[in-house]
């Protein structure tokens, strides 16, 4: 990739999580955590949910490299080819939203069925529900698109999607304020709109147009079989994937009280260190094991030193989100309608949240090694046992520990998923298993060392300063962060080296 593109993407990036942190921020001021927000944002959060199922996994591992493929060999019927999984699924996701608009009270009774305890909620998230799923076709036709743009060397208006939905989100937020929750839904929609034809528009400019592709059904039968077949396994593992998050949301809407919007506004700050990681490891790990997938010996070494990459930023993250959550919250959504219950609540949350993250980012490592071999099925079959496990212990919790009982559901579960996952390496790849060094305590001693004097610093300052809540968070982070990578290079932890080396695997 040029770096002018990846520049152009990670622009991008930086400024759809800029963006998105501002509307969550908005979200939470003027729509704050009560029966009415966890309305709107269970409408909000289910077209998302389907699209993660039915588009993210799906175009990146299925569909792009049976169009790159195809395009090798004949590229008119590399255009049908897109057209004929474009109107695919357009097919489904039109069908899915005729069902909901058909169904929708079944729907919220079965996936929120606490809100039947409460009328006006009940029919709030009813009619919001009704406008905010036919988002599902935009961003999923959009999905498909946009991975032909990517594969054409276009990668600046697919990056730059979700600025678009950010800024029609925002703006209907700051013009409406308290009374925006209709407007919103309407907001997804025209944004989801808008995205698919600005896709359109840069399509015809490199001259592919819209088509019905059943010419060639006969000659893509056999890519088609491919695609429909991988597709399906796909839909398997991500809809089991998701399917924690159903549950979350089912037990948040039987707590009450603003539990879902508790548990969204933490999930919004864990996932900020992950995608980061997440990102690097995208760049880093995976195109480096699948170049090298016959080389043990490399594989292992660009497998530990990325482990210890992972731990790097995990362990730092956890301690420092363990003791700054309440400073977070409250800095980020702790006004307007975000009362102070609201933060100390949702800053319990995160506190929980915290422990997971190592695994977290861990279990992401071993899915890349998985997905490098082109062993899919390893992940899918260790998200089941995730799934059974997250749903019994939020039955069993919900009612005594409330949404904290969710928290510590969804953590035990993300180690559960990475232990089974290390257990599949070990039983199936015993050789290269042999290679690793998951847990090279010498090396975590000094990174937990680190983390530990971090923490202290950080406490010491809580007791000296008192300026306010954003320039305390500010000064603990940077002074945090500071003595935490000083204390490393004194320890001669080298590979701190990789902090400053995104590029090494390359």
């Amino acid at each position: 990739m040029k770096i002018s593109n990846f520049s152009k993407i990670s622009s991008n990036i930086f400024g759809s999580r800029v963006l998105g942190f501002i509307r969550d921020i908005l979200f939470a001021n003027y729509l704050g955590a009560n029966l009415m927000s966890d309305a709107f944002l269970f409408a909000y959060r289910l077209p998302n949910l389907f699209r993660r199922i039915f588009a993210e996994g799906s175009m990146n591992s299925v569909f792009i490299p049976l169009y790159v493929n195809q395009e090798k060999l004949n590229s008119k019927s590399a255009n049908d080819f897109i057209w004929i999984v474009f109107n695919f699924f357009f097919v489904i996701t039109l069908f899915l939203s005729f069902l909901i608009f058909f169904f929708t009270e079944q729907v919220i009774s079965i996936l929120a069925p606490g809100f039947l305890l409460n009328k006006s909620q009940f029919l709030l998230a009813n009619q919001l529900l009704i406008i905010t799923f036919p988002f599902l076709i935009f961003v999923t036709l959009s999905s498909v698109l946009s991975s032909v743009l990517n594969v054409k060397g276009k990668f600046f208006l697919p990056s730059f999607l979700s600025v678009i939905l950010n800024i029609f989100m925002i703006a209907t937020l700051v013009s409406l304020k308290s009374n925006s929750h209709f407007a919103l839904a309407w907001s997804m929609i025209i944004a989801g709109f808008t995205q698919l034809i600005l896709l359109f528009i840069n399509l015809g400019t490199i001259k592919i147009f819209w088509g019905i592709g059943l010419k060639s059904m006969k000659v893509l039968s056999r890519e088609l079989k491919k695609f429909f077949g991988r597709f399906l396994y796909s839909l398997l593992g991500s809809g089991i994937v998701q399917l924690n998050i159903f549950v979350s949301m089912l037990f948040a809407s039987l707590v009450g009280g603003g539990a879902i919007s508790q548990i969204y506004y933490a999930d919004r700050i864990i996932d900020l260190p992950f995608a980061l990681i997440a990102v690097a490891m995208s760049f880093t790990l995976l195109p480096y094991l699948s170049k090298n997938i016959s080389d043990e010996s490399k594989n292992s070494k660009a497998f530990n030193e990325t482990v210890i990459f992972c731990f790097l930023f995990a362990i730092p993250s956890a301690f420092g989100i363990f003791i700054l959550s309440e400073d977070i919250i409250r800095a980020l959504f702790g006004r307007g309608e975000f009362n102070n219950e609201d933060v100390l609540v949702t800053s319990k949350i995160l506190l929980v949240y915290s422990f997971s993250l190592p695994g977290y980012m861990l279990a992401r490592i071993f899915n890349q090694v998985f997905y490098s071999y082109e062993k899919v099925e390893y992940p899918v079959k260790a998200a089941v046992p995730t799934f059974i496990c997250n749903f019994i212990l939020c039955f069993l919790l919900y009612k005594p520990l409330g949404v904290l009982g969710l928290a510590v559901s969804g953590s035990v579960s993300i180690w559960l998923n990475l232990f089974i996952q290390i257990f599949f390496l070990r039983k199936n790849f015993r050789s290269f298993y042999e290679k690793l060094l998951i847990f090279d305590f010498k090396k975590l001693f000094k990174i937990i060392f680190s983390a530990i004097v971090m923490v202290i610093s950080i406490l010491i300052y809580k007791k000296i300063f008192d300026l306010n809540v954003y320039v305390d968070l500010f000064n603990q982070i940077l002074i945090g962060l500071i003595i935490y990578f000083l204390i490393l290079n004194w320890l001669k932890l080298n590979e701190i080296k990789l902090v400053f080396q995104l590029n090494k695997f390359n």
